[in-house]
């Protein structure tokens, strides 16, 4: 936080240091533990007299242990002063060091935390001198002519903004060249915008309700016993999970049937295995085990005490207390369910002590619900976790009051399923109603807050009628208190302490807010206001007014201003209290949010910040721009956290479905065009200057300016030029190359894949997303083109010129049927089209100078003999030695790791067509937790399909190829 004048001195603002050491208590008790220990080599000691250099010499001679620097750079101190400050300037000094520094009043410590303003730790030290000696600070700062978006220029921003009385007396005190970057600083970027009318405003910034609240009427508080009605599973409306494998041609009714018949083949296997099980049993389990039957074996094996189970079998209501811990080395009880009779399974499943499910996985309690129905139900609110999406998924499909309180407080508290919480409410809006009625007029607490807010939001959706019907069953005086609460207007539902806006936010420095119908900007006097709904809203439940700012404002202009406050956030060292500024930005965010959340993410990610990290994540889905998926579609790719590919895969799945797209066809409609036109090129305007863009054929921008002189960067404005115009497009090329690399690796990445995969387009995909794409023709040009039939059988090839043209072989136009289906032929569908085609086409792209963006024409292809295809493995690699660093080279291949037994990665697996992997297993491997050492030899075991039934004849000529050039690529020759 900024600070304020606090000075000691007499000489008020322009206070300087005076080359004092203010020694703290914990200074000395750190001097106190010096060990001034002679030399070994040259028996000397610190404490000897010496000079000044003589001390310093001998200080950095001789390397001291890391506990005892500090104490040795303080005794330093003691014998010279600040003449030894030089000791304390380490680069990005920690906490102890910083308050080292704050005692050194000297002008060297302001100077060398100045260069350090972007740690926290040295930016509030600064804050703290400042209040010491705010000019000197100030211009200390200034004088390092820091860009804006720099944290020293922030703090400068934040320093005046909350003590608007030093800006006289700096601008004074500044020398020229200070003067000009306080200017440079301050500059109004609003000039030429006009402040919009109050009747311009969304009515909640013209009256805010926080500025004149009113006493809301009570709502009553009432107990009602709830009113249930029979509960119902609708198993036809249900949809399969986008990250559930299955069969794209099975129905969801005959998935589950398979589900329910798999957990019982499961069930089966398992007490199979109950001999092994059964001989680390107790005496008297071992006595009687031989005499039981499966019913019997499964109630143990659950947990059931021995004593107890020939009881229940004969009947005996089960309690509680007949469980005990279940035997060692069991786990997925509820598997066990199919063994029981159906009256003895209800009833176990309804007491046995709750299991824990691996991230809340539905899997196993799923198919109990499916096979039992309704009688099971009261088994499952045990099983129930708020943050398991995989538990909202299952309760989807029913329709039960006492359901209506545990999904209100999913809607209310947590953001990760508050849509699936949603869905369930707006499906059943009568059976939600009447579970939550009771719990929203009961006492004070977080259900009623949870269970009036569900009813709110049912009321918005459109089911208001349903709910007074509900509440009217429940009596008058209930029906009189639910239309009590749903009149309320939701703007008017303020918290009892209202948030503040952060006294060390520079408000004057924030981008203006622009209105988008008439281009005029919000006043800086309701600023604070905009803050308040913004401090007033959750990620997952904005403040009601914010959707109305958000629709009067202009896109960019929010999106920079929410830039701007997260820069604020992250430069404050973020917060907890001020998080708003980084959680709303899902809903505020643009291409260059997206760009700025995908490297933060990835930077929390990788300092183990997983929950800022997930947060970032969401946030790119909120924004939902072609770029922020581009982004999601590289962290689903990536191999390095499992976590973020597979809650990024699942969000495009979501969005996929949502659009009614399959995933691929998602990625080919999201590509971003990076602001360029047709003929991938970009116009930069200076007003009476212009310059073009063009992506070269490495899709690196080649600028050149309008008489067609290459330039290798925009020159800096003149007098003549648009100074506006001119930083936009200097921003514009600067993203651009940013963009363009991550645009590149991703596409061609993906263009591959497609080969490998054999995805075909119709033309009215093609043209429009490849040939005539502002990015994606760059990359089509150098590839070779196919028409496949029916059949899927190559019949016909061709090119994308650099008109977008389609031609042939002898570059004659090549015309696209209808029907046609369009694809990247693999090099073994050319041969099979025409031996001689490959060279011929690679004729023609060396005539044109086009290099290929990976390797297709000239790819090296494989097949194996007829005799391996009966096979299950690929034999010939088994014995061979991989490096680590080749195994982990293949997760770019679309291999991934597999961890098995003793948590040792042991295997790397690659999805194939039809649901099959290739298995690469290894003799050894390395603990999941270790960095394996790049040049270590590891012994492949086996290569092998997965189904001990599989044989590698299943699998086309193309991906055994693959696999085969993967393997080739990695694996060492055998030794002779």
């Amino acid at each position: 936080m900024a600070g304020s004048r606090k000075s000691k001195g007499d000489d008020g603002l322009e206070a300087q240091p005076d080359g004092t050491v203010r020694w703290t208590k914990a200074m000395r008790e750190a001097l106190a533990q010096f060990e001034d220990r002679p030399c070994s080599n040259c028996g000397g000691t610190l404490a000897t007299e010496r000079s000044l250099a003589d001390s310093l010499d001998f200080f950095r001679r001789h390397r001291l242990p890391t506990w005892q620097q500090r104490p040795a750079r303080l005794r330093m101190l003691e014998l010279h002063g600040p003449n030894a400050v030089e000791l304390f300037l380490d680069p990005a000094p920690h906490k102890n060091a910083v308050a080292d520094l704050l005692a050194i009043h000297d002008a060297a410590v302001v100077r060398f935390l100045v260069t350090q303003v972007k740690q926290l730790d040295c930016k509030n030290a600064l804050i703290r001198q400042a209040a010491r000696w705010p000019l000197f600070v100030l211009r200390e700062l200034l004088s390092a002519n820091p860009a804006r978006h720099q944290a020293g220029a922030a703090l400068v921003l934040e320093l005046l903004a909350a003590n608007p009385d030093w800006q006289a007396p700096l601008e004074a005190s500044c020398d020229a060249a200070q003067r000009k970057t306080l200017e440079r600083l301050q500059e109004d970027g609003s000039e030429g915008l006009v402040d919009a009318a109050p009747e311009e405003w969304p009515a909640f910034l013209r009256h805010p309700p926080w500025k004149n609240r009113q006493a809301l009427p009570a709502i009553p508080t009432l107990a009602l016993p709830l009113r249930c009605e029979p509960a119902t599973l609708h198993w036809d409306g249900f949809t399969l999970p986008p990250h559930v494998p299955h069969d794209q041609t099975e129905t969801a009714s005959d998935w589950l049937k398979r589900e329910v018949a798999s957990r019982r083949e499961d069930s089966d296997r398992r007490m199979a295995d109950f001999a092994r099980t059964g001989s680390a049993a107790p005496a008297e389990v071992q006595a009687q085990a031989p005499s039981w039957d499966a019913p019997r074996k499964a109630l143990w094996l659950m947990g059931l005490r021995p004593e107890s189970i020939e009881p229940v079998m004969t009947g005996r209501r089960i309690e509680p207390e007949d469980f005990t811990t279940p035997p060692p080395g069991t786990w997925g009880h509820t598997d066990f369910l199919w063994q029981l009779p159906p009256p003895v399974a209800i009833a176990v499943f309804e007491q046995m002590p709750q299991e824990a499910h691996y991230m809340g996985d539905a899997m196993r309690i799923r198919p109990v619900l499916h096979h039992f129905g309704t009688a099971a139900l009261p088994g499952l609110q045990r099983y129930l976790k708020q943050g398991a999406r995989a538990m909202f998924e299952l309760v989807s499909v029913i329709e039960w009051d006492q359901l209506a309180n545990w999904v209100a407080k999913g809607f209310h508290t947590n953001r990760w399923v508050r849509r699936e919480a949603g869905e369930w409410l707006t499906h059943y809006p009568e059976t939600a109603a009447r579970g939550l009625i009771p719990a929203a007029l009961g006492a004070p607490g977080a259900p009623r807050d949870a269970a009036q807010a569900a009813l709110r939001w049912l009321q918005d959706a459109g089911h208001a009628e349903k709910v007074h019907v509900q509440a009217s069953a429940y009596g008058p005086e209930a029906a009189s208190a639910i239309t009590q609460l749903l009149s309320t207007a939701p703007e008017d539902v303020l918290p009892e302490s209202l948030p503040a806006v952060p006294k060390a936010l520079p408000l004057a420095t924030l981008p203006r807010l622009i209105l988008k119908d008439s281009g005029h900007a919000l006043p800086q006097a309701v600023v604070p206001d905009v803050l308040m709904a913004m401090m007033l809203s959750k990620s997952d439940a904005p403040y009601p007014g914010l959707s109305a700012l958000l629709a009067v404002l202009a896109p960019d202009a929010l999106a920079r201003f929410g830039r701007a406050l997260l820069a604020w956030w992250i430069g404050n060292g973020r917060p907890s209290k001020e998080r708003w500024a980084f959680a709303l930005q899902g809903h505020f965010g643009d291409d260059e949010t997206a760009r700025q959340l995908f490297g933060l993410l990835r930077q929390w990610r990788a300092a183990l910040d997983r929950v800022r990290a997930y947060d970032a994540l969401e946030m790119l889905g909120e924004i939902g721009s072609d770029t922020a998926l581009m982004h999601l579609s590289e962290l689903a790719r990536q191999t390095r956290y499992d976590d973020l590919r597979t809650r990024a895969d699942r969000m495009l799945g979501e969005v996929a479905e949502q659009r009614g797209l399959s995933m691929e066809q998602l990625a080919d409609r999201t590509v971003p065009d990076l602001g360029l036109d047709a003929r991938a090129r970009l116009s930069l305007d200076f007003g009476p200057r212009s310059f073009e863009v063009r992506m070269d054929d490495n899709f690196q921008p080649v600028l050149r300016d309008s008489a067609g002189k290459l330039l290798k960067a925009l020159p800096k404005p003149n007098a003549g030029d648009d100074a506006g115009k001119a930083t936009a497009a200097t921003t514009q090329l600067k993203e651009l190359r940013k963009l363009a690399k991550t645009v590149a690796s991703a596409q061609l990445k993906r263009l591959e894949a497609a080969m490998c995969d054999q995805r075909r387009w119709a033309p009215d995909e093609f043209v429009p997303f490849f040939a005539n794409h502002p990015v994606l023709r760059v990359f089509s040009r150098p590839l070779v083109w196919g028409l496949f039939d029916a059949q899927d059988q190559l019949e016909g090839t061709f090119r994308v010129s650099a008109e977008g043209e389609l031609t042939d072989l002898q570059d004659d136009a090549f015309a696209l049927p209808e029907d046609g289906r369009i694809g990247i032929p693999h090099p073994l569908e050319i041969a099979a089209l025409d031996p001689t085609l490959a060279g011929a086409w690679g004729s023609v792209l060396a005539d044109y100078e086009l290099v290929q963006p990976f390797e297709q024409l000239m790819r090296e292809t494989f097949t194996l003999d007829e005799a391996q295809r009966s096979r299950r493995g690929l034999d010939h690699w088994a014995g061979r030695s991989v490096s680590n660093a080749g195994l982990l080279g293949l997760e770019t291949r679309g291999w991934q790791r597999e961890v098995g037994e003793g948590g040792m990665v042991n295997s790397f697996n690659k999805p194939l067509p039809g649901g099959r992997q290739i298995c690469l297993q290894l003799e050894e491997g390395w603990f999941v937790q270790d960095s394996p050492d790049g040049k270590d030899l590891q012994t492949v075991s086996a290569v092998v399909l997965d189904g001990a039934d599989a044989t590698l004849g299943e699998l086309t000529p193309i991906v055994l190829s693959e696999i085969e050039r993967d393997l080739n690529r990695v694996i060492r020759a055998a030794t002779p």
